[in-house]
């Protein structure tokens, strides 16, 4: 997998207004993009793998991007689940 900084991947934008949105730090997190078949192959999924990474806590997920893929709400569900709560979170601001 090809390593991208959150800011110029393709997926950012959707992945980065959940990171905000929960108030997790948006930097504290990578995106992997694998759009070659032999790793799709080898899972048995459609199109590409999305690897996100939380960089002060080393979790990773791996998410299906093919057609059709709902990896964004794959993504919303692990969060839920509890999956990234170690990671940074951005300061609260009290308005």
């Amino acid at each position: 997998m090809q390593s991208t900084t959150i800011s110029t991947h393709r997926h950012a934008q959707a992945l980065t207004g959940v990171l905000r949105a929960k108030g997790f730090a948006v930097r504290d997190f990578e995106l992997d993009e694998d759009d070659q078949p032999a790793m799709s192959k080898l899972f048995g999924v459609l199109g590409g793998l999305l690897r996100i990474r939380c960089c002060s806590t080393g979790e990773e997920r791996v998410y299906s991007t093919g057609s059709g893929s709902v990896w964004l709400g794959a993504f919303l569900m692990d969060l839920g689940r509890g999956a990234f709560a170690g990671a940074a979170r951005e300061p609260r601001s009290y308005q």
